[in-house]
């Protein structure tokens, strides 16, 4: 217990460190992982709170990198081309001629920069039939190394924020559990 009174956590002690690796993602894509749950282990299905208070506190700058960056990977459903061509009143052919086929993922993707973005207005065009990953950006699948805990895309600057912000979250986290220890460990000498 005193080792924890005696030193400062590790996220001050590197967090200069820390920001500079969550800044890479101005030029480097990768996911972070970040003190929220993506999923509880006992009930997967019924999990939601963590993505719910991700959206809460995110906010887009609007800034449209996710839109004209390659490889951002735009996947479509189908659900999404439907919505989209009906939004627009294309043919399936007339919107797919706007993608690319990613044959590992084995869905469309759109082409990047996304043909929907307007950098004039900084904003995109199809806004309410937009896709579902639009919806879902910058969240990310879990990190393998960190199952339970939500991932966002480094890229987006907004996350990156995000992510600087919740490395506070993790020191409340520690400091108080070192105050649960102590007072566990002074019930203990009582006895």
């Amino acid at each position: 217990m005193k080792l924890l009174e005696m030193r400062p956590h590790w996220s001050v002690l590197i967090r200069e460190e820390q920001y500079r690796t969550i800044d890479r993602g101005e030029t480097e894509p990768f996911d972070i992982a970040i003190p929220l749950p993506a999923k509880d282990r006992r009930n997967p299905e019924g999990t939601s709170w963590g993505v719910d208070l991700f959206w809460e506190r995110f906010r887009c700058t609007g800034c449209g990198r996710c839109c004209y960056t390659p490889g951002a990977g735009l996947y479509l459903e189908k659900e999404d081309t439907d919505r989209i061509c009906q939004h627009l009143g294309w043919s399936r052919k007339r919107l797919l001629g706007l993608c690319r086929y990613d044959r590992i993922a084995k869905v469309w993707a759109l082409k990047q920069p996304c043909p929907f973005y307007d950098s004039e207005k900084k904003g995109c065009t199809i806004y309410p039939a937009r896709p579902l990953t639009c919806t879902r950006y910058p969240l990310h699948p879990a990190l393998k190394e960190m199952p339970y805990h939500l991932a966002v895309d480094a890229f987006c600057p907004a996350a990156r924020e995000f992510v600087k912000e919740t490395l506070g979250w993790w020191i409340i986290c520690e400091a108080n559990w070192a105050r649960i220890l102590k007072g566990m460990e002074e019930g203990m000498e009582e006895e």
